[in-house]
């Protein structure tokens, strides 16, 4: 049986930390850190500076998914969706843990003026919810 790809917008991603909340299977690990939102609003009565969580780790291991979709769907900002493209067969089971590349690069692609083909990772997927 051939399953699509589960693929990762990592500019979408916000580390909330949903998906690995939901997953059955305990198969996706999420690291990040906070840093300064240098683009928040200032307000005066503030005496804390705004932060923003920033993705480090992203990864899902294939192994132990059961493709049930739940990542998916409760992810409130889009940044994971299935893919097109079906999961390359691996060696071993290592093969099957992905990154933040390696979803990234199962975005649907793009063909640019030139002929080439290049993965969509400045804009986020559209088209998957209807609101």
């Amino acid at each position: 049986m051939i399953h699509s790809t589960i693929a990762l917008h990592p500019a979408s991603c916000t580390s909330c930390m949903l998906c690995v909340r939901e997953c059955p299977d305990w198969c996706i690990t999420v690291q990040a850190h906070t840093e300064p939102d240098p683009d928040a609003p200032a307000y005066s009565n503030s005496r804390r500076q705004a932060t923003k969580n920033v993705l480090d780790q992203f990864t899902i291991d294939f192994g132990q998914c059961m493709w049930c979709g739940i990542c998916i769907d409760v992810c409130p900002f889009d940044a994971l969706f299935w893919s097109d493209s079906p999961m390359p067969a691996g060696q071993g089971r290592g093969e099957l843990i992905y990154g933040i590349e390696a979803l990234a690069a199962s975005l649907p692609s793009a063909r640019r003026s030139d002929g080439s083909v290049a993965p969509q990772i400045d804009e986020p997927p559209s088209g998957r919810r209807k609101k």
